[in-house]
């Protein structure tokens, strides 16, 4: 090696040392991000706003299962619930076949239920950004709503059940139970500091198919979520 080479060795080494560190980071290969197991597991909470037999209420929703396909597709239990007591508004009803209660034509009740079934959803990394997944859940399973006395009016009478008048009064179809749907669609973010963890919101159609109950003869409409998942994705 001659003088010549070992001058321009030492300027090519001192340009280095002399770089911003911001450019050698630069040129500094950057390791990709963990791929998602083949097979995993998640599960989710979630508070819905639900617009039901023409009503706004809402209530608590879950989700668990399996991730497959690198997290492509959830498998696994899902559902929600319209809990009464949290849901302060009434149906105004006149009972079957004139009846009264307490000397009044006319009870006010109120309504609790929920459907819970299988969840299939396949899952979609959004174009363009790696911090969004686009999920499209169908839950297919039992739903079930009805109608109850409440307040003082859970006194009854005579000292029967609640539920004895409530089915006199409403004609026996004081609720209803059968197949279940649930359609719907969320937005998750997925931080990239914390990949077990996903935040949503999405917006849903729910219906039970053949509801029939004498306050109503339909339980369905659209409603909104917003909840968080954990799993290994």
């Amino acid at each position: 090696m001659n003088i010549a080479h070992i001058a321009s060795l030492s300027a090519g080494l001192l340009a280095l040392s002399l770089a911003p560190r911001s450019a050698r980071a630069e040129a500094a290969p950057v390791a990709p991000a963990p791929a998602a197991p083949a097979v995993g597991a998640f599960v989710g909470v979630e508070w819905r706003g639900m617009a039901l037999a023409d009503h706004l209420s809402h209530g608590p929703g879950f989700q668990a299962g399996v991730l497959l396909f690198g997290g492509h597709l959830k498998l696994g239990l899902a559902g929600f619930a319209r809990p009464g007591p949290i849901n302060p508004a009434t149906f105004d009803v006149v009972p079957a076949g004139g009846a009264t209660y307490k000397g009044q034509q006319r009870v006010a009740l109120r309504s609790d239920g929920g459907l819970v079934g299988l969840l299939v959803a396949p899952v979609f990394d959004v174009p363009g950004t790696d911090a969004l997944a686009l999920e499209l859940p169908v839950i297919v399973g039992q739903g079930g709503f009805g109608f109850y006395l409440s307040g003082d009016d859970r006194e009854t009478p005579d000292g029967r059940k609640p539920s004895a008048w409530e089915n006199e009064l409403l004609d026996g179809r004081d609720s209803s139970f059968a197949l279940g749907l649930d359609l719907g669609v969320r937005l998750a973010f997925k931080p990239a500091s914390a990949r077990w963890v996903r935040p949503y919101v999405g917006a849903h159609y729910t219906t039970v198919f053949g509801y029939d109950t004498y306050v109503k003869d339909a339980y369905a409409g659209f409603g909104v979520a917003a909840g968080v998942q954990f799993g290994t994705f």
